[in-house]
Formats: structure tokens, sequence, C-alpha cells
């Protein structure tokens, strides 16, 4: 995912660029060739997954990002005595609980399918009417959910460290800031299976947990692989160095209104089915020849692991 969305990221700063005839991206072409194990991606949010397990997805606020916005209040005290057999209920019981799950999940490594795609969608461009239209260019490094493909991966495929976060870890998940959380549920869902499903808070420009330390400097890195974002902006200042009167003042990465989801058997502690579905707000400021650019645009990534055989 990281590349495409570089890519992308990299055509909206030039896009703006081009409205003022300053220089040409008619060079700059999508890279259709991205490994196959970091998956693919789609363009509806609300896409039904490919498994017969339930999953639960949110429809993105239509509002703009900002960098206070509130969230619910999350209880944070739980009885760690409890057997795991038990239906999670506090925010601490839920997250504790996923986290065993995936871990268990990464560890164990079940024979499972992947399913990833992304999106621009155009709704959600919000600059000029030309560079809106000129967006097409950066939606045309996604992969569409029709393209995506299925990975099958059989039980014991090393495959899984990079399959699913933390990338390059045998660890699932290491949150523990619980007030990280803006809303937490567990679900029984009547056929002997329970269904887990979180928000985080809003985060500006989270960076990943690394594999090494498996120390998380953000709350969404602990649970997802956000894109590295220190990296992306020193390649994009590189550009932009290198076109005389321009420039990149802003840049934010506007982390929102993610959900997490498993469904899991609780007297086996296994994993049936994950979801993670992303939203990214993603906020730009350019200076061209005096001339400045603001605007946004969302970018949608769905990821779906399911059809899990332990």
């Amino acid at each position: 995912m990281k590349q495409k969305v570089l890519s992308a990221l990299i055509i909206i700063f030039l896009v703006g660029v081009v409205i003022f005839q300053c220089v040409s991206i008619k060079n700059i072409e999508a890279n259709k060739n991205q490994p196959t194990t970091e998956g693919s991606q789609q363009v509806n949010v609300t896409v039904t997954p490919p498994t017969t397990e339930s999953q639960t997805t949110t429809q993105p606020q239509t509002t703009q990002p900002v960098t206070d916005s509130k969230s619910d209040e999350v209880t944070t005290t739980a009885d760690s005595t409890e057997k795991e057999s038990d239906k999670p209920e506090s925010t601490k019981e839920i997250i504790d609980q996923y986290t065993l799950l995936v871990d268990k999940f990464k560890q164990q490594k079940p024979a499972y399918k992947k399913k990833e795609f992304q999106a621009l969608p155009e709704e959600y461009h919000n600059f000029s009417d030309t560079i809106n239209k000129a967006l097409g260019l950066a939606a045309g490094y996604m992969t569409t959910e029709d393209e995506a493909e299925i990975l099958i991966r059989e039980a014991g495929a090393e495959e899984i460290i990079m399959d699913m976060p933390i990338h390059g870890a045998e660890k699932g998940c290491t949150l523990t800031d619980y007030d990280a959380v803006s809303w937490a549920k567990c679900e029984d869902k009547g056929d002997g299976t329970y269904e887990i499903s979180f928000s985080l808070k809003e985060e500006i420009n989270p960076e990943p947990t690394p594999a090494d330390t498996l120390i998380p400097p953000s709350a969404h890195g602990a649970v997802m692989q956000p894109m590295a974002f220190n990296d992306i902006k020193a390649e994009i200042d590189s550009i932009a160095s290198k076109i005389p009167g321009v420039s990149m003042n802003t840049l934010d990465l506007y982390y929102r209104d993610h959900v997490f989801s498993c469904v899991y058997n609780p007297e086996t502690d296994e994993v049936l089915s994950i979801t993670h579905h992303i939203v990214i707000d993603i906020l730009v400021n350019i200076d061209a020849f005096s001339k400045s650019i603001d605007g946004s645009a969302r970018l949608l990534n769905e990821m779906f692991i399911y059809d899990i055989t332990w």
C-alpha cells in the first residue's frame, strides 16, 4: 500500500503545480506491478467483504478534519480475573481480548485468505474543479475491488508476518493506551461467536510501530500499519526542491473514523475473520510562484482476512 499511496500523494502535489503551467507530470506513470504481499485495494467504503462472516464498516464523516476533534469517553477499568470465554465489556477488556486474538493468529499461523483495496473517491476531492478532475491521475494508482487479488495462505505461511500489522513482527496489536479508543464493543452474534469492533480517536501523521522495538509511537501505529509519514514528507520535499518557485507548505494525513473488527470463537480464542476499514484525509497547502493552493482528498483502504482455518 505504501508505494501506491506515496505515488498518489506526489501526484496530488504535482497536479497543483500543473494548474499554473509550471511543470508537466505527463511522464509520471502509475506503477501497476506492486508486490502482491502488500495486497491491493477498492472503491466502495460500504462493500460487503468476501466472507461468510458479517463485517463491520462505517460511513466516513464529510466534515473537514480538525486537530482537536472530540471523541466519546471510554471506560478503562476491567476485572482481569474474568474467564477468557466471557464476553468482554469494558474498553480495556475489549482491546486486551483483541490483542490476544490477533497475536495468537500471527503466532500460530492458520490458513487464511486476504483481500485489500483502496480508493480516492471523487466526492471528497476538495480542490478547484480543474485540480479535482486531474486527481483522477492519482486515483489511477489505486486498485479496485474487482482488480484486487485474493491472497491464499496455507497453514504455517510466514507471509502472515507481513500480511497483517505489525509488519515484521509476531504481534498484531500493541495498544495499551485505552484513552486513545473512541468507542469499543463486543457483540454476541448468536451462533456461538463474538464480534469485537472498535475505533480510535483522530490522529495526525501517526507513525508505524517498529518491529524491532514494538514500542508504538502512535495509537494507530499500535493497531494498523500507517504509512511512515516522515519518509513520505521527505520524498515529496525532495521533489519540490527540484522545481524552482514551488514548495509544499503543509502535508497532513488525518487518520479518522477507522473501524477495526474481528469475529472469534470465545471458547478457543480462535479468530475467524479480521477487518480493517481505514479512512485518511489528506490536507495540503502548496506555494507555486507566490500563489497558494489549498485542498484535500480522502483515501479509503479496506483489508479483509477471512476463511481462516485453524
